[in-house]
This record gives C-alpha cells, sequence and structure tokens, in this order.
C-alpha cells in the first residue's frame, strides 16, 4: 500500500484561512492517520481504510454505552459487593468468580451489565449477533452461568469465537511487532517524528539564547521572505542544509506544517512544564526555601519572581527559578495568596517551607501586614524571614554615603565627569578607561566608578588641560573643563576617592560571593561580620597618614591666589578670625575619614547584629569549627520548624565521629570542613543518624540573598525587550523559564526530546501522526 496517495485526495472540508494550523482536517488526512484497529478492520473486512474508518467510529461509539468499559482490554471490575437487583423475589447480582476462564468478559459499575470485549471491539458492522453483550449490557444474573444460558451460551456462539480469534490474533501482532499500522507506517512515523524534532530543536535554540521567534508573517509559504521571524527563518536555513529533511517535508501535509505561533505556545508550554516537573521532582520531600522579588516591565505589569531552594540528591544547595508569576494587585495579600497558588500549582506543599527571603520593602518584610507575616498566618507555622543581605550591604553603603556631604559632593563630581567624557568631541581625546556610570539602585557602581576614576586620574587629569588650554573648544566646554580640572586636583578629592575605594574594597568580595546558588545564611553571616572586621582595621592613625601621604605625594595641588589682608583693619588689633573651613585641611580629613569607618562598621552591626536568635545559634552549633559543634540543645530551635524530633545520642555519636574524621582527613577538595563539606563528602555514615542529616539539610537550605530572582529579571529585560511586547504573559513566562533554566532546557536535545513528542502528540494533534 502506498501511504502516500491519501495526501493527493481531494480535500472534502474546507480549511478556515484564518485558523492557520488549527484548520480542519479533510477525509484524506483521516485516511493516513489510520489506528491499527481501523486498518485491521479493513484488511478483515475487504473494505477501504476510510470506510473501515468511519465503520469502526461509529460502531465504537454505539458499543460503548457505559463510560467505564475497557479500551485496550477487558475492564474486569472486582468488587466485594455487586448492586443487586430482585430475580423471582429474591436478590442477585454479579459476581467476580465468572472472570475465571472467561478472559473475555467485562463488568461496567455505570450501567451494572456484563458485556464481551472481543464482540464490541472486533465485531462486523451490521452483524446480527446478540446485542446484550455489546450494545444493551448483559443483567441477568439469575441465568448468567447455567447450561446453555447467559455467559455460556454467548461463549459457545459463532460470533463470538471469531471476534475472540481475531483479538487474539491482533495481541499476538502487537507483541511481536508485526501489526499491520506499524508495518504501514512504521517508517512515515519515524519521518513525522524526525520533522517535529527539527521544530523542537529551532524553539530549544532561539529559547536559550534569548532569540524572538516571530515577524510579521507566520506562514509556512512564507519561510524564505524578509519579516518572517527567526523561527521561520532557521527552520528554512535547516531544511537547506538537511536534505533528509527537506524531502520529509515534501511529504507533510499542508495543514500539518505545524510553524504558527500557535503550535510554538503549545510546543514552549510543554516544554517549560516539564522543566517545571524536573524541578519538582528534584525538589522532592525535602523542605525548601522560596525566595520571592517583583518587577514591572515595560508595559506596567507586574513580574513575581519565585525562586526555590533546597538540597538536591548530592546533597549540594541548589536554587531554581519555579516561575514568574503576576498579580492583578500588588497588595501584600494578594501577593501571598499568590506565591502560595503558584507553589501548588507546580506541585510543591507550600507547609514544606523552612524559612522566605525577600528585599526590606514594607511589604514584603512589614511584621505586622508584610508578605513575611501574612505567608505564617496562612500556613500557621513559623517560617523565619530573612532580610535580603545583598539588599542590606547596599543599604550600608548608601546610608554611609548621605552621611556625609564631602563624599555626596564626591560622587557628584564623578558623575558629571561621566557625562563630560560622553561628549563625542571629548570621548575621541580621552585614552583612559571607561568611566561607569553610577547606579542609585545598586551601590557596586559607585565602587566602580571610584577603581575606573582612580586606575586613569592621569589620563583624566591630561584630558581636562588639554580641553582647558585650547580654544577650538566651545566656551562651556572649556569651563566645564576648568572646574572639573580644578576639583580633581583637590587633594581632598584624591583622599575621598582613595578611602571610598579601600572601605568599599572589602564589601565587594562578600557582596559576590552572595550570589552564588551555594551560599548558605551561616557562611553569609560570616563574611559579612569579616568584612566588618577588615573595615574595622582601617581605623588607625597609620592608616590615615598613609593613605594621605599617598594622596599628597600623586599630583601636586593648583596654586591658589595668593590671601592679602584687609588695610581696612590696618589701624585694628585682630584678637581672632572666624574662617570658613578647608575641605583639604589636616583635620577635617582626618574626622571625615573615621566618621565613614565608624558610619560603615555601625550599620553592618546593626543591620545584621539581629540576626543573633536561636535560629542563628542553631546555625553556628552546625559550624564543625564553632565550639558548640553538635550540640543538640542549641540545635534544637532549628528542627522545631519542621517538627522534627532531636535525639540527643544521635549528636553526640555524630560529634565523635566527625570530630576524629576531620582531624584524620581533609575535605577532598582541600581546604577547611565546612557544614555544606560534611554533608557532602560524610552523609553516607550520618544516614544512621537521620535527625543529624536533617539538621544539616535544614542549615544548608536557609537562603541569604534574592540574587537569583534579580538575575531572572535580566532574563526578562532580553526576552522582553522593546520590539517583543505584544506577547501575552504565559508565553513570555515559558520563554523566560526556558532561558533561565537553560541546563535543563538543553536535554530537550536529547533525552527529554522523545516525551515532548509524547505529550504534543497525546493534545489531540493526531493530524501528522507520531506514534
Amino acid at each position: 500500500m502506498d501511504i502516500r496517495r491519501f495526501f493527493n485526495k481531494p480535500r472534502s472540508v474546507s480549511e478556515d484561512p484564518g485558523d492557520g494550523d488549527r484548520a480542519c482536517v479533510s477525509e484524506a488526512g483521516c485516511s493516513y492517520a489510520q489506528t491499527s484497529e481501523e486498518i485491521d478492520s479493513a484488511r478483515e473486512a475487504n473494505v477501504s481504510p476510510a470506510e473501515a474508518s468511519r465503520q469502526q467510529r461509529s460502531s465504537q461509539q454505539a458499543s460503548e454505552p457505559a463510560g467505564d468499559l475497557g479500551i485496550d482490554q477487558p475492564n474486569q471490575v472486582v468488587k466485594k459487593n455487586y448492586p443487586s437487583s430482585l430475580f423471582s423475589g429474591k436478590k442477585r447480582s454479579f459476581h467476580s468468580a465468572w472472570y475465571t476462564n472467561r478472559d473475555w468478559l467485562e463488568y461496567s459499575v455505570n450501567a451494572d451489565a456484563a458485556y464481551c470485549y472481543p464482540c464490541r471491539k472486533f465485531r462486523a458492522p451490521g452483524s446480527s449477533m446478540d446485542s446484550a453483550f455489546t450494545l444493551n449490557g448483559f443483567s441477568d444474573w439469575k441465568h448468567a452461568v447455567e447450561m446453555g444460558k447467559g455467559l455460556n451460551k454467548h461463549a459457545a456462539s459463532k460470533e463470538h469465537m471469531l471476534c475472540a480469534t481475531m483479538w487474539k490474533d491482533k495481541e499476538m501482532r502487537i507483541a511481536t511487532g508485526r501489526e499491520v499500522s506499524t508495518l504501514v507506517n512504521a517508517e512515515q512515523l519515524q519521518r513525522n517524528r524526525y520533522y517535529l524534532s527539527s521544530i523542537v530543536d529551532v524553539i530549544e535554540f532561539l529559547a536559550v539564547n534569548h532569540l524572538p521567534f516571530r515577524g510579521d508573517n507566520d506562514s509556512y509559504a512564507s519561510m524564505s521572505d524578509d519579516g518572517c521571524g527567526l523561527f521561520l527563518s532557521m527552520f528554512e536555513y535547516t531544511l537547506r542544509k538537511d536534505p533528509v529533511l527537506a524531502t520529509i517535508a515534501q511529504s507533510i501535509p499542508h495543514n500539518a506544517r505545524y510553524t504558527s505561533h500557535e503550535i510554538q505556545n503549545e510546543l514552549l508550554d510543554i516544554m517549560s512544564t516539564m522543566v517545571t516537573e524536573h524541578i519538582v521532582t528534584e525538589v522532592g520531600e525535602s523542605f525548601y526555601t522560596i525566595k520571592v522579588d517583583g518587577t514591572r516591565d515595560p508595559t506596567g505589569r507586574e513580574n513575581i519572581s519565585i525562586v526555590v531552594r533546597f538540597i538536591n540528591e548530592l546533597y549540594e544547595p541548589t536554587e531554581r527559578l519555579l516561575t514568574i508569576a503576576t498579580a492583578d494587585q500588588g497588595d501584600a495579600a494578594t501577593l501571598t495568596d499568590t506565591i502560595v497558588e503558584e507553589l501548588s500549582k507546580a506541585g510543591l506543599s507550600p507547609r514544606r517551607i523552612i524559612s522566605q527571603v525577600y528585599d526590606g520593602a514594607s511589604l514584603m518584610s512589614g511584621k505586622h501586614g508584610g508578605v513575611q507575616k501574612r505567608l505564617q498566618e496562612k500556613l500557621q507555622r513559623d517560617i523565619p524571614y530573612v532580610h535580603c543581605f545583598n539588599h542590606q550591604l547596599h543599604l550600608v553603603v548608601s546610608h554611609t554615603l548621605a552621611a556625609e556631604q564631602a563624599v555626596l559632593d564626591f560622587f557628584s563630581t564623578c558623575n558629571i565627569l561621566y557625562k563630560f567624557c560622553r561628549r563625542p568631541t571629548v570621548a575621541i581625546l580621552y585614552k583612559g578607561e571607561r568611566l561607569k556610570r553610577l547606579l542609585e539602585q545598586c551601590w557596586t557602581g559607585h565602587f566602580g566608578t571610584v577603581s575606573v576614576v582612580l586606575r586613569s586620574f592621569d589620563d583624566l587629569v591630561t584630558l581636562l588641560k588639554e580641553i582647558d588650554s585650547q580654544r577650538t573648544y566651545g566656551a562651556d566646554v572649556r569651563v566645564e573643563a576648568a572646574g572639573l580640572l580644578r576639583t580633581m586636583s583637590e587633594p581632598s578629592f584624591r583622599f575621598i576617592a582613595e578611602m571610598v575605594h579601600s572601605i568599599l574594597s572589602y564589601l565587594d568580595p562578600p557582596n559576590t560571593m552572595l550570589q552564588s546558588e551555594d551560599m548558605d545564611l551561616l557562611t553569609g553571616m560570616q563574611l559579612v561580620n569579616s568584612a566588618c572586621v577588615c573595615v574595622e582595621n582601617l581605623r588607625s592613625e597609620i592608616k590615615f597618614v598613609a593613605l594621605l601621604e599617598r594622596c599628597r605625594s600623586a599630583e601636586p595641588p593648583m596654586e591658589k591666589r595668593r590671601r592679602t589682608v584687609n588695610p581696612a583693619f590696618d589701624s585694628y588689633i585682630v584678637e581672632e578670625r572666624i574662617a570658613q573651613e578647608d575641605p583639604n585641611d589636616e583635620m577635617e580629613l582626618r574626622r571625615l575619614y573615621f566618621s565613614c569607618i565608624d558610619s560603615v562598621c555601625g550599620e553592618i552591626k546593626e543591620r545584621f547584629g539581629e540576626r543573633n536568635c536561636k535560629v542563628m545559634g542553631a546555625l553556628k552549633a552546625l559550624d564543625p569549627e564553632d565550639a558548640d559543634f553538635l550540640d543538640a540543645s542549641k540545635i534544637t530551635p532549628l528542627l522545631k520548624l519542621t517538627n522534627t524530633s532531636v535525639v540527643d545520642t544521635e549528636y553526640e555519636v555524630a560529634n565523635q565521629f566527625l570530630r576524629v574524621r576531620m582531624d584524620d582527613t581533609s575535605p577532598p577538595d582541600g581546604g577547611r570542613w565546612t557544614m555544606a563539606k560534611v554533608l557532602k563528602y560524610l552523609h553516607q555514615p550520618l544516614e544512621a543518624m537521620p535527625s543529624v542529616i536533617t539538621a544539616l539539610k535544614h542549615a544548608l537550605t536557609f537562603g541569604a540573598s534574592t540574587a537569583l530572582c534579580e538575575n531572572s529579571f535580566s532574563t526578562l529585560k532580553n526576552v522582553f525587550s522593546d520590539h517583543r511586547q505584544s506577547m501575552l504573559h504565559k508565553r513570555k513566562a515559558n520563554l523566560i523559564m526556558l532561558a533561565f533554566e537553560k541546563d535543563l532546557t538543553k536535554k530537550f536535545r536529547s533525552e527529554w526530546r522523545d516525551t515532548v513528542l509524547r505529550r504534543f502528540h497525546s493534545v489531540a494533534h493526531r493530524r501528522l501522526p507520531l506514534y
């Protein structure tokens, strides 16, 4: 049989031109997608496959009055008590013992009747077979097993034995891989899968690389025209480079091209769902931390990034983007409900949340009406809230800068210098490193600005002198250059730059390390405290003098106008003079230096000192270098969060074992022993002490930063660019998920590909058979 002849038949049902890939399927298309049962029936009845298809469908519709009958095999329902009916004053019912030696028999609970599976499935159209076992159902329980009646009579009938033979023959052909439909369609099914796999590859590539899909026209026939978009362009390029795919594409029916944006959305939804399901599988039954942050896209819609932190099967802390949600309202109650709803929809139990990490906005952190409080009230349990450490470091720096006017003036000058060097006539002369733009919402911009100014200080001074001395530049440019040159030549400018750089350089490493996925709350606290100690060490007269001398020797100050005494005071005796404070005076610089250091250290201790609670004490007791290592009494508050019992003897044994082990050996990757390394490398012996291993998992599950949420917003910006703002939120959220979790998205290239095809095939897309 040449199956291609079915594609050449005239269409009996016209397509709706506005429905794209959702157009109706012609009779020829149905002939192409024959099921195995239809082709088998066609062979047995000696009719065409199309005619057999219609007869088979009408027969099945008529032969299945009950909705709970078997589809691929008899539905032999076994119940302790079946419904009973009165026969001659005596109650009688169906019995499961009747299934013995009657593998063809099935029972419908809805109809309370017995049916014959092979007769329903394989009877010839128009057959005069007894309708009791095919249409109406047999329920004469009184004569069910009598000799020559009921079940026995039906089993001995010629029609039943013929249908039973066809049934067994079909099962044998399926078991041996020689089913008629398989023999006819195996090669075509393989070609169909190859075709759709190529479409999945294009979608995966565009999603991972944040590239747009659609153009002005998404018609298959226009894929080689301008404005067709990257999806069709890449698919057309693939067809040119893959002769096998090009040959297959010629045999694909026009109503099953699968290149429209509706098909893209369905495939994106299936792929995103699979990524989410994998994340939920990774979390399993573990407790997890939620991290939530929000941002508005250019259309004004609020996008809520929900990240989960958990311990994976390799005993490593892992953070995953669960979803990008949206809310109609921005109040705390709506946001709380949205978080719980999204967790439940994904398949995670909200009751397994062990901590929550947000920024410091009152909407999130409010002690009475914030999200963190409402979530605890909704779930009726204690869920510690952690204020994102990266946000707190930003507040430390911003408050410190605002405390001293001289520092604010310094950064204002840096901002003016940045804008000045961006002038086209100025930029062509500048030979130094490109200046950084100040970002109010991120203190690392201040650190980057100071670093560039110090590294390119000489180049900037040379540039300003050259512009100031040349009349070819406009007066406004020369005046601005002269003012900037004078300000930069002040000793205080260089001093403040060196001072701010010294302080912020100690805060930069913890800020960077806090953004990593494996950073837990205890380690983050230790990093911040270590940075605070380093800043405190700057508070000495020796460090101040060394910094001041370095600044004075770098560049001599500009000559100032010589001061003269007013002649009007010649006849007076001056006992005291009130002079304006000189910002370059050594005493003023000393005050500024010690004031800034005290302000930074005070802010850090005030903001991070509140972490000295019982939960933080429990985390410290799990640090191998702590004096109270594995003290059960101190770890109890941590385990109470999840109602986990504390077994004192397990902690005593674990303490003894781990101390000996850590004294004798070093971690395989070097360095010192930490909580993470103890759990990763010594979890096997600790499995015998479940209370201990649970405490270690809980401690590492506590997060310290919402950096991953911030990173997802960068992906949002790349996906939802200025020219892609017409997409719906669901498509946008799916694209962000696939682009952000690219290590999982790349699994669609190999191990997840077949699953995508199966799921896509199951969503009623049978115009192009895949299985």
